[in-house]
């Protein structure tokens, strides 16, 4: 059976650590979580899936990661029915999966609803919908902007 806390909090490691490292620690966890209450695991993967989320937001990388997918992870995570979670949203099934591939945008209502749910802050959905905006704003233009001085667009000068 995977081993989703080793993957959902430790995530991928990026840093050279070695497989032989990355066996040890997970040989280390599995050990560990053995004696942790189901409640208590699925908090810690949570939290691990909300500390993922604000480390997305505060580094630039080449790789995309929609919101959808944190929300994916956490579904899973809790172990909801897609289905279900669809009707406490009020929105349609195809519409979920649409939101959790990315194809479809958090707005205020969903990133609220989802939240409350998850304990998660509203803004920190839609921050990781506006950084991706951007990032496909920044990729996409194919529009040269030059560089401005602000003082050259007023009178001052």
């Amino acid at each position: 059976m995977k081993n989703i806390y080793f993957d959902h909090v430790l995530g991928n490691q990026k840093d050279g650590t070695t497989d032989k490292d990355r066996r040890l620690t997970k040989n280390i966890l599995d050990a560990y979580i053995k004696d942790i209450p189901k409640e208590e695991l699925t908090e810690n993967q949570r939290i691990g899936i909300k500390l993922q989320m604000k480390s997305y937001l505060e580094h630039d990388t080449k790789e995309t990661i929609v919101a959808g997918e944190f929300l994916n992870k956490l579904i899973g995570i809790f172990q909801i029915k897609k289905t279900k979670f669809a009707e406490y949203l009020d929105i349609e099934n195809a519409n979920l999966h649409a939101l959790l591939k990315g194809r479809r945008k958090f707005n205020s209502k969903i990133a609220t609803v989802v939240g409350e749910i998850f304990s998660i802050k509203p803004e920190l959905w839609l921050y990781i919908e506006a950084k991706n905006e951007l990032k496909i704003f920044n990729l996409n233009s194919k529009q040269k902007r030059k560089k401005i001085d602000v003082y050259e667009l007023t009178n001052n000068r």
